[in-house]
């Protein structure tokens, strides 16, 4: 077993085996900072025998080949993933993996994968005060084989360590503050990190307005317009006049439960519209809703709206609902399985292609954390399956300049491969929370400042909901991707008569809420109907997860400078640049768009995808002068320990008719547009290239490109 002395500097804990290319100036970009392999001292201890084998990071001097992986392999070295930049985390022998360098010139450095690389940088530091603190802890490894082995030697550690779970390549435990570098370096631990505190992202509004919302309802439907909802603002009615309301497609819901939990005896919203129902929360046997989140949010999927005879349906209310239930009776609240693979592999074997979560982890913000690796290592495996979570709602005005603070994005919201929906503003001027943000308990500490404090929830189509968290991500990735109105929405409650009334029950069959767990079920249903036109319209007949997310981007509509128009940031304007950026991602969700698809639009879902250094082309004609393509690719899982999460690295470059390139040169997000207007006429070619593929499928990487020419 190799130990490590005390480390003085993040920037020399590691060894450097053999002598290393100075000229190359590579180096490992870990949270805990930039790592130059070159200048690591060899300044520590390492003892015991070279002949067991443990993980280093092994560094190129170039781009990661397949040649280079499989000269690794054949050395009988396993690997088990990427770091940015160049290297590969493989098992071996100390005394192998020194030969193997000496003999190969293309290793930059070899380096020990040092256990303070391994551990997450929200954890508070370990002193003389909370050495011996337990902390929850969420730890991933390397192989799933492994787990409860490690888990075994965790508890040799200290009889304070307690195991929770030990399943498939996460540990859930209790482990004293000053022993997780000590389990962070036990061979096989890939990442550590504190559990995630998991909530439901319905925004909590106070008490004294939800009883004024519940005086002010009539409870017969003569009130109701027709915006109550938020399909009318997201333009459903476009698609629902051309026939495309969900049918044949399968949309499952992790969340609080549904209702009563029986297909058979349950809201006349949902009879005939429930596949399979599921219980995931700990110590519970029923998928049930005893909450009312989870009903609601399934209301907004596809809520047939019998009870309200139909004014109240979802977005796709002839789709088919899988449920999943992850309320705990004991715990009173969510409890999410540590492997949340479980939860989209039983929705897809019972057919949903489309997967919808409105919670989250709201605390360590921006952070790829081991739940968005999770979630990213699953859809990389199926890239079939579109999986949506919400954003969170922690959008906040901290430093009182008038504009939401960036940098609050909740986990797996950030992970790569999903959707991720922040909220915009439903358009509800009667029913439901209306009074100036003001009024609000939470205003002087988190929205102090004008224009947002005098403001309303839900009166401008243009404007984003001041909780909605906004990014980017810690790595700079752009998130949220969409937006959806997520304030005052009006869908179903469940029938158990403890169930929360959300943000004030309009009668025993509909209340309202908001919160990005609104937006996010919309989205849902408007992906549902995206995936049916895909099918039926376009003849796609199997569209990847990256070709519906595609898509949805690409119709979406942008909503600068927001609702309080283009007075400049010192004046709060809500949005300072023009999609995709931070606050609204790519826009709202417009399915007058969707409805829109067809010649001039095309679609290329392209399964075998593109290796390193390679490229593809699609040639087109510019007669209008307007162009939009979005660019979209289920990545390979990152690391929680990297501060960089893309992997696979591909770019989208227009050729103009003169020869003339553009490109956006992003080398951060796995999506990339190119949006211009006032081109002009003439034969273009967009061209999507292989910058990087490390970790590719047989050395590829799948992609999907919509573009529009006109």
């Amino acid at each position: 077993m190799i130990q490590f002395s005390k480390r003085v500097a993040v920037m020399t804990t590691a060894s450097v085996l053999a002598v290393s290319f100075a000229s190359a100036g590579t180096v490992l970009k870990l949270n805990i900072g930039n790592i130059k392999t070159a200048e690591i001292s060899s300044g520590h201890v390492i003892m015991g025998s070279q002949s067991e084998a443990t993980e280093f990071i092994v560094q190129y001097v170039n781009a990661i080949t397949e040649s280079d992986k499989k000269a690794l392999q054949t050395a009988g070295f396993e690997i088990f993933g990427y770091l940015p930049e160049d290297a590969l985390v493989v098992r071996g022998t100390l005394a192998k993996i020194t030969a193997y360098k000496n003999k190969h010139k293309e290793i930059h450095a070899v380096v020990d994968y040092d256990p303070t690389y391994k551990a997450s940088t929200h954890f508070q530091p370990a002193s003389i005060f909370n050495k011996s603190s337990l902390e929850r802890v969420l730890i991933k490894t390397f192989k799933a084989s492994e787990s409860e082995k490690i888990a075994t030697k965790m508890e040799a550690l200290s009889p304070q360590v307690i195991v929770e779970v030990a399943e498939g390549k996460s540990i859930v435990a209790f482990v004293p503050r000053g022993l997780v570098y000590a389990v962070a370096g036990l061979t096989g631990v890939e990442h550590i990190q504190p559990m995630p505190e998991i909530q439901s992202f319905h925004f909590t509004m106070d008490q004294d307005l939800i009883s004024e919302a519940i005086e002010g309802s009539t409870g017969d439907y003569t009130d109701l317009v027709g915006n109550e909802s938020g399909t009318q603002l997201m333009n459903f009615d476009a698609v629902w006049s051309l026939g495309y309301t969900g049918r044949g497609q399968t949309v499952s819901m992790a969340d609080t439960g549904l209702d009563s939990g029986d297909i058979n005896n349950i809201h006349q919203d949902f009879k005939g519209g429930v596949v399979s129902g599921y219980p995931f929360g700990l110590w519970s046997k029923s998928w049930a809703d005893p909450m009312g989140h989870g009903t609601h949010v399934a209301g907004s999927v596809m809520g047939r709206g019998t009870a309200s005879k139909g004014l109240l349906k979802g977005g796709a209310y002839e789709a088919q609902m899988v449920a999943q239930g992850m309320w705990s009776p004991m715990l009173k609240n969510l409890s999410v399985p540590s492997k949340l693979g479980d939860l989209f592999a039983k929705a897809q074997a019972d057919g949903a292609r489309i997967h919808t979560n409105s919670w989250g982890g709201a605390k360590t913000f921006g952070a790829y954390d081991n739940f968005a690796v999770q979630v990213d290592e699953w859809l990389f495996a199926n890239p079939d399956m579109l999986v949506l979570f919400a954003a969170g709602n922690s959008g906040s005005d901290k430093n009182r300049d008038g504009r939401i603070d960036e940098n609050s994005m909740a986990s797996p919201g950030t992970a790569k491969n999903v959707l991720t929906v922040g909220a915009s503003e439903n358009v509800t001027k009667s029913g439901g929370i209306q009074v100036p943000i003001s009024k609000l308990r939470a205003a002087q500490d988190e929205w102090s400042q004008e224009p947002i404090y005098s403001s309303y929830v839900s009166d401008n189509k243009d404007g984003l909901a001041m909780f909605s968290s906004r990014g980017p991500t810690a790595d700079g990735r752009i998130k949220p991707d969409i937006v959806a109105p997520g304030t005052n929405i009006l869908s179903v409650i469940s029938q158990d008569p403890n169930s929360s009334p959300l943000w004030g029950r309009y009668n025993q069959d509909y209340a309202w809420s908001g919160g990005t767990s609104m937006s996010t079920p919309l989205t849902a249903g408007a992906a549902a109907i995206a995936r049916q036109i895909l099918v039926e319209k376009i003849g796609i007949q199997n569209p990847s997860g990256a070709m519906m997310k595609a898509v949805m981007l690409h119709t979406a509509v942008d909503m600068y400078p927001g609702q309080f128009g283009e007075v400049g940031a010192a004046r709060g304007q809500e949005i300072l640049t023009r999609r995709p950026n931070a606050d609204e991602g790519y826009g709202r969700v417009d399915m007058g768009n969707i409805a829109q698809l067809g010649s001039a639009t095309k679609f290329i879902d392209h399964r075998e995808g593109v290796v390193q250094g390679a490229e593809v082309s699609y040639e087109f004609n510019v007669t209008e002068g307007h162009l939009y393509a979005n660019l979209a690719w289920t990545d390979a899982p990152g690391s929680s320990n990297a501060a960089k999460a893309l992997v696979n690295d591909l770019d989208l470059v227009l050729t103009l008719p003169n020869g003339q390139t553009l490109s956006s040169n992003d080398h951060t997000n796995n999506l990339e547009v190119i949006e211009k207007s006032g081109l002009p006429a003439g034969t273009y070619k967009l061209t999507v290239k292989g910058f990087k593929v490390p970790q590719g499928k047989a050395g590829a990487q799948p992609f999907a490109l919509v573009y529009t020419a006109k």
